[in-house]
């Protein structure tokens, strides 16, 4: 593979270096096995009249988190070329290892509860249209980058709202419980790393990384309003979810700093039109 010079060159200020070396060593610090420290003794105990419904979401998440390892794969030299800092390679190569973590446990409690392919073609052709949409075209580490703040908030919101549920399967909490450890730190990451690539967008630029946003997720609220009935039958309330991503979303911009650019609200007005109460 050709190397540029860039992706050895020392571009961004050593603070922010050393904030990429600092999350590079805390996935070192806090990285789980899927194997050895979950604990599969636990089940899977899925309620009979839920067990259909639960497992279509949990084949839904496992393809977004498929896809968000192949996407990682494709973007990792992009971002780094762009960015000009190999600390960013080194933080970025630890988080394709979390997704990859993630695939493969969601994959293996599947397998455990006999609940692998029950995606339908339309839902498989949404997740790859997101993760089309999260990475090809102009400005492409910026659209990835802020595909991913949205994409993070909205797969750790499923895990929160899913742990919560008085009879969720206590193997799925357990797994939920460790990837949610990971989403913190990659949401940190993109706290770090956002503003400073938006504030260097040209007009031009951020008009076209917020029409793809649109879109990005207007192909997510059609995909939820398929997952609607599942979600219904599981004791998630698609209302609640939208109230608690769009504030979600909200703090996220603010504390990122790019809420002058990004507005949570017409997110939300997106997800109404195709998510009406």
């Amino acid at each position: 593979m050709r190397r540029s010079p860039v992706a050895v060159a020392l571009g961004a200020s050593e603070e922010q270096r050393n904030l990429y070396r600092d999350l590079f060593r805390q996935q070192g610090d806090r990285l789980w096995n899927a194997d050895r420290d979950v604990d599969w003794s636990l089940g899977p105990k899925i309620p009979p009249e839920k067990r259909e419904p639960w497992l279509k979401l949990v084949n839904v998440f496992y393809g977004l988190e498929y896809m968000g390892l192949e996407t990682i794969q494709v973007m990792m030299s992009k971002a780094t070329h762009q960015l000009r800092d190999p600390n960013l390679n080194l933080y970025l190569a630890a988080q394709c290892q979390d997704e990859a973590r993630h695939a493969y446990v969601l994959d293996r409690y599947l397998e455990t509860a006999d609940g692998k392919g029950m995606l339908s073609g339309l839902e498989s052709g949404l997740i790859d249209k997101f993760g089309t949409i999260a990475s090809f075209g102009f400005f492409r580490v910026e659209n990835w980058l802020t595909s991913t703040l949205f994409s993070e908030n909205f797969a750790a919101l499923f895990l929160q709202m899913s742990r919560g549920l008085p009879d969720i399967d206590p193997l799925a909490a357990d797994i939920f419980r460790f990837i949610l450890r990971d989403e913190v730190r990659h949401v940190n990451f993109l706290h770090t790393v956002l503003p400073g690539l938006i504030g260097n967008l040209s007009r031009i630029g951020r008009i076209y990384l917020w029409q793809s946003q649109l879109l990005l997720v207007s192909a997510v609220s059609v995909g939820l309003r398929r997952a609607k009935p599942h979600a219904v039958a599981i004791g998630i309330d698609i209302e609640e979810f939208k109230d608690t991503l769009t504030d979600n979303l909200d703090a996220q911009f603010r504390d990122a700093g790019i809420d002058e650019f990004l507005q949570a609200a017409a997110y939300r007005r997106v997800m109404d039109r195709f998510i009406p109460s």
